[in-house]
């Protein structure tokens, strides 16, 4: 439970920076959707998709090649820290992917459809991570856990982009 923390803290480190871009591109958005400037819109949704990216590729690369400094900010238990340390290796294995889900759910939000922004919000920490809690442990033990996350992710990321490319196109043929 400590080293679920220990990486859940820094997970939501790297999550808190995407949702500042989120914060920024939700009223861009919905200024120039409401207005229909759609080619603004597509611009806004493309980088804050850019950045999120950036942000969480940056930090995979700092959990794969600095993982020991990552969970010393949080505990010095040297038995905490190997545990948290396979954990981190784990859940951080599809994060580069998250940055555009979070996006994307943030986006369909901005532009008035809510009911795909709540799926995109609940898809990952909720519909998918808590079943996967329950069944993977079953399995794979203590590492089933860490399993969870990067397969919560990597399913949302992929509705995600099932909902996106749809009403992506719709936009470009709207622009």
């Amino acid at each position: 439970i400590g080293a679920y923390r220990v990486v859940n803290s820094f997970v939501f480190l790297i999550v808190m920076m995407v949702m500042g871009f989120n914060q920024a591109m939700q009223p861009i958005a919905g200024y120039n959707y409401g207005a229909r400037q759609f080619d603004r819109v597509l611009r806004v949704l493309y980088l804050t998709m850019f950045f999120g990216t950036i942000v969480t590729t940056l930090g995979f690369a700092i959990t794969e090649f600095l993982p020991g400094l990552c969970i010393r900010i949080f505990t010095d238990d040297p038995e905490l820290t190997a545990i948290a340390m396979t954990g981190m290796k784990l859940t951080f294995l599809v994060f580069p992917l998250v940055g555009s889900q979070m996006v994307t759910g943030n986006f369909f939000q901005s532009i008035g459809m809510p009911g795909k922004s709540i799926l995109m919000s609940l898809s990952r920490q909720l519909l998918l991570l808590i079943p996967f809690l329950l069944i993977l442990p079953r399995y794979y033990g203590i590492n089933g856990i860490w399993y969870s996350m990067p397969a919560s992710d990597l399913l949302s990321v992929i509705l995600g982009v099932s909902l996106l490319i749809p009403q992506v196109r719709k936009l470009k043929k709207m622009a």
